[in-house]
């Protein structure tokens, strides 16, 4: 066990023991994420001995926790097939569990069991759930764990009489600490290491920080979206997939009017005959018309989870048909339908309404999700605007390595969040330039080596401009996009996959971006050369895995 866990193990156990209190769990069990990539449980109560001292990435309840990232509940063995010797082997029948996330990674997971008094799981209990999981991740802000290392990227800057103004830093001082700021508990330590002095022109980050949340702080925070996106289809999709192990459930369907034009997501245990799905259209539009509710054109799209192997669903086995109103923030128009080829029993009418409120949930979620990265984009825009327009060069290439980003991103599959996340670092990669003589040394062929180690602190100047507004997640990938992989890389010289993903695709994104460029410090070369150049990098300065998936886009782009 880490020995920073081990200072605070007797803290964890006190905050594992609320899950007895808040949801009433009759077991619990905190696994933690080790260096050699495994989660060891940490402690315990309930299990009597019956426990996993440790699970692997592709156990069951790791792998829905790392792929879903949110609380999720299991009523019943035979509810869910992958997760029965799971609760078999602990003597429970009854499983909820809660991922813990720091700076982004998954490193821990609250797993629970058997609900006193027999009670079932229900999705009152997941956001209880997340809360522990989020206290136990609170106990890790600071310390160096789960192979990240705390880095203090700046100090949380003095407020000005006047945002917006070139206000010396002296008085921005005597004005005060940002409303926003929150002041540390302990000493931090410094971004740079202490064998150099940060740039001599540093000092000038404290009010640019100050300008740059002015403008972030004039940013409208969205309003609720009213209607569902992309975004918001893909965990619908998901929840309807999961709908279909409810005991006798033999199609599962969420109709959106008015939503992308009408859209109708449709999961079902095998193909529906073409009478089959007008049956199940018309029960729909008749329970519409009853509540008086208005139905209108759909695009529907029909997904087989389990394959097409059992016989295809008749109109004869579309029985028992139950509708219900999706309610997520302020959206309207969404409605869930179940259908059983027979009268379902008293426990799967209260999955089916547990599920019916997980729906409710995943919608929101995502839907929160969506607005909290279109504020980040925002604040992006605040941090570079308007100054960076005095150097359109550098406007030019942080936007193009953004867009190229995007599309690696998406060509990787990564989710959208991970994409989102991803052009924004590129985005804000190489803001820190604006404080280094920029306009001076970016077009200067016979740069001095003392010149090009002041243009070398522009990720560290970067990464602290960036921190205040934009985290810490993301201002450590700002820090990292010029380490390499084989080590020989700056600021920290770290190596291999200790970088940070979004590090290692803006870097590749970053460099061919610089050798095609025609406003670049270098004579422009053709794609073929930059591809070249990446590849002679892979497996040096570069993620070998990634330089050829790079490589591989660029050939599909052209074919």
């Amino acid at each position: 066990m880490h020995p920073e866990v081990q200072e605070i193990q007797s803290k964890l156990k006190e905050i594992l023991y609320d899950c007895a209190v808040e949801i009433r769990a009759t077991k619990a069990a905190l696994y933690l994420l080790t260096a050699e990539g495994r989660f060891e449980l940490v402690t315990e109560y309930g299990f009597r001995g019956a426990v996993r001292a440790a699970a692997e990435r592709t156990d069951p309840v790791i792998d829905r926790c790392g792929r879903g990232r949110t609380p999720f509940f299991v009523n019943g063995l035979n509810a869910e097939p992958r997760f029965s010797h799971v609760m078999f082997e602990s003597a429970s029948d009854r499983l909820l569990a809660a991922p813990i996330y720091f700076r982004g990674k998954l490193v821990g997971v609250v797993d629970m069991r058997d609900k006193a008094g027999k009670a079932l799981f229900d999705a009152t209990d997941l956001p209880k759930a997340q809360k522990i999981a989020d206290r136990i991740g609170e106990q890790f802000v600071n310390r160096n764990v789960f192979g990240q290392q705390f880095i203090t990227l700046s100090e949380a800057p003095e407020r000005p009489l006047v945002i917006g103004t070139n206000v010396p830093v002296a008085e921005a001082k005597a004005a005060g600490p940002a409303p926003a700021a929150e002041i540390p508990s302990k000493p931090k330590a410094s971004l740079w290491p202490a064998e150099r002095p940060p740039a001599t022109n540093v000092p000038r980050l404290a009010t640019l920080i100050i300008e740059a949340r002015g403008n972030a702080e004039r940013i409208a925070v969205p309003e609720s979206p009213e209607s569902i996106g992309e975004t918001e289809l893909a965990a619908i999709r998901d929840m309807l997939r999961t709908m279909l192990l409810i005991p006798g459930a033999a199609v599962a369907s969420v109709s959106a009017y008015g939503h992308m034009g009408g859209v109708q997501e449709v999961a079902a245990r095998s193909t529906l005959t073409e009478e089959a799905m007008n049956v199940l259209q018309s029960k729909l539009n008749l329970w519409l018309t009853k509540r008086g509710d208005a139905g209108g054109f759909v695009r529907t799209n029909i997904t087989l989870p389990f394959g097409n192997q059992e016989p295809p669903i008749t109109a004869a086995q579309i029985q028992k048909v139950f509708t219900a109103p999706v309610a997520a923030g302020s959206v309207k128009g969404i409605y869930l339908t179940v259908v059983f080829p027979v009268a379902p029993d008293r426990p799967a009418h209260e999955l089916l309404a547990a599920f019916h409120g997980q729906l409710q949930m995943a919608i929101e979620h995502s839907m929160s999700r969506g607005a909290m990265q279109a504020i980040r984009a925002r604040v992006a825009e605040a941090l570079i605007e308007p100054d960076f327009t005095t150097y359109p060069e550098l406007r030019r290439h942080s936007e193009a390595v953004a867009s190229r980003t995007e599309t690696f991103a998406r060509f990787l599959s990564m989710t959208p969040a991970e994409t989102e996340n991803a052009r924004i670092v590129a985005l804000v990669h190489d803001v820190g330039m604006r404080l280094l003589d920029y306009e001076r040394l970016y077009r200067k062929r016979d740069i001095s080596a003392e010149e090009l180690l002041v243009l070398k602190e522009h990720a560290s100047v970067g990464a602290a401009m960036v921190e205040p507004l934009l985290g810490n997640e993301t201002a450590r990938a700002v820090l990292c996009h010029h380490e390499r992989w084989d080590g020989a890389g700056y600021p920290s010289e770290m190596h291999g996959s200790d970088i940070p993903l979004a590090s290692r695709i803006v870097q590749l994104c970053d460099v061919y971006e610089t050798i095609i460029a025609v406003d670049s410090y270098a004579a422009a070369e053709s794609l073929d050369q930059a591809a070249a150049k990446i590849t002679r990098g892979a497996g040096t300065q570069f993620d070998p895995d990634l330089a050829k998936r790079f490589i591989d886009m660029l050939r599909a782009r052209v074919a």
